[in-house]
């Protein structure tokens, strides 16, 4: 399990780190800033271009690793999925809040923080729905399949 749990927070760091910037560069494009993978007013409240790339990859690495590194609360045997749902979407959503303040791609504004709040909690209860669709039409395959190997015997 801990091998698993690594493996997760590496490919999500990296995932993360990759959507980040390239989300960023192509918000920058569309707004006619150029190719850059950070904003001006970042590359301002950091001191520099340098320390905004490397601030922005860490932190969308940090949100990388709680989205795919926080799939490792469902292996935890003892929890129900009401339980571990509820810590991975927190874990999400104030990872979010966060993240977006610091790297003030939003004002650091309760309004801002509610409306990302209710976007990631949309999302998140979507992407849930659709994966909990998939998995229960998974097992119920398998336990036809199992029936159907019973009644072979």
């Amino acid at each position: 399990m801990k091998r698993k749990l690594i493996i997760r927070i590496v490919i999500g760091f990296i995932v993360g780190a990759i959507m980040g910037n390239l989300i960023t560069l192509f918000v920058n494009l569309g707004y006619g800033e150029g190719a850059k993978v950070v904003s001006e007013h970042q590359v301002e409240a950091f001191g520099g271009y340098g320390l905004a790339v490397i601030f922005q990859t860490l932190l969308s690495g940090l949100l990388g690793i709680l989205c795919i590194g926080g799939i490792s609360f469902y292996d935890i045997e003892s929890w129900s999925l009401l339980k571990a749902t509820i810590a991975h979407s927190m874990s999400i959503l104030f990872g979010f809040i966060l993240v977006f303040t610091l790297l003030k791609w939003v004002p650091a504004t309760l309004i801002s923080c509610l409306v990302i709040a209710t976007i990631v909690i949309v999302i998140y209860a979507l992407i849930w729905l659709i994966m909990y669709l998939i998995w229960k039409k998974e097992v119920e395959k398998m336990n036809e399949d199992l029936k159907a190997y019973k009644e072979r015997k």
